[in-house]
């Protein structure tokens, strides 16, 4: 029998600071939550392998993905029936917006 929770909420952008903490949280509380992120080197990948591991140990999966790829976002978001979706991916940083302003208005 599967277990009540009040949300099943999706992550993206989950390996980051805020999804990571906000996975954490929202768990805590008592919401099944599955993580999303294409683990993109913009940031340190050791960093970001880090916090997987540390998801994974508390029963919190990521899905390496892009966001991008409506196909499998749709497949997830009705394979595993999620109520509520936090987005946070975002390709980061400013400076590198002035140099690569595409990879921006394609991922955020």
């Amino acid at each position: 029998m599967e277990k009540d929770f009040k949300k099943k909420v999706l992550i993206t952008g989950a390996a980051g600071f805020i999804g990571f903490h906000s996975a954490l949280a929202l768990q805590k509380e008592g919401h099944w939550v599955i993580g999303y992120d294409n683990f993109s080197p913009y940031y340190d990948l050791n960093l970001k392998k880090a916090r997987e591991r540390l998801l994974l140990d508390k029963g919190i999966p990521i899905l390496c993905a892009d966001i991008c790829n409506t196909s499998k976002l749709l497949e997830i978001l009705e394979k595993e029936k999620i109520s509520h979706v936090l987005h946070l991916a975002a390709q980061a940083g400013v400076r590198h917006s002035l140099t690569h302003p595409k990879e921006y208005v394609y991922s955020n």
